[in-house]
């Protein structure tokens, strides 16, 4: 063979190999497993979130976080500022459930239409000992479940004479939501929240029902932050 054919020869099989090796490289790529959380997209199209990395959210833009006396009404509290932030555990192969531990929840721009209330502060207690489940069956279900005492929410008030702690808690002591994958939205609606301690008149009676709308929810552990998806 002339060793202009040789060279020939050679360059054929590194252009044959490049393209094998371009080949495997796609395949597997494309056969990487897509977790139950992903970022930047949904699916395939996004990368997995990797455990550890922090997911955080604040008020859908025109929303309010409310605590109200009945489901859509006018009386409780309204807050104009709020947020959440949570930390991955484990995120499995979908289908599954993503675990997170609640690491934040915050609210602040309070106020009561209860007659004769003001808030002076609405606080949380036990975050730490409560983790977050993102569930991609249908609905896209998102829990909030103690693995040790459940979230409680004390809103204190000012009334004429004397300044009163109300406690709150879940009923049941699990929070339910759900998230939508159309503005990454984690959406907390009518969830029933009873008086732990506390006057029930001021307090606005021994049942109420908490609402709340986080968008968008993204990973703050990627430069950018973008935003989150459920599989």
């Amino acid at each position: 063979m002339h060793m202009h054919s040789l060279k020939a020869f050679a360059v054929a099989a590194a252009v044959a190999a490049l393209a094998t090796v371009a080949v495997v490289g796609t395949a597997s790529a494309a056969a990487a497993p897509v977790s139950v959380l992903t970022y930047g997209a949904p699916g395939p199209g996004g990368p997995n979130v990797a455990p550890g990395q922090v997911l955080t959210g604040n008020l859908q833009p025109g929303t309010k976080a409310t605590f109200l006396t009945a489901p859509g009404g006018g009386v409780g509290t309204f807050c104009s500022v709020s947020n959440i932030g949570v930390q991955v555990l484990a995120n499995p192969t979908a289908p599954g459930v993503a675990v997170s531990k609640l690491a934040a929840l915050g609210f602040g721009g309070c106020v009561s239409t209860i007659p004769g209330s003001t808030v002076l502060s609405v606080t949380e207690n036990n975050l730490p000992n409560n983790n977050v489940l993102f569930n991609d069956s249908a609905g896209f279900p998102v829990q909030f479940v103690p693995a040790g005492a459940p979230v409680q929410l004390t809103i204190v008030e000012s009334v004429p004479g004397a300044v009163l702690n109300c406690v709150w808690q879940p009923v049941g002591s699990i929070y339910q939501g759900n998230y939508a994958n159309p503005g990454n939205r984690l959406i907390v609606l009518n969830q029933k929240i009873q008086l732990m301690s506390g006057p029930p008149g001021p307090c606005g009676g021994t049942l109420q029902f908490m609402s709340f709308t986080y968008q968008p929810v993204v990973d703050s552990s990627v430069p950018g932050s973008p935003p989150v998806f459920v599989n």
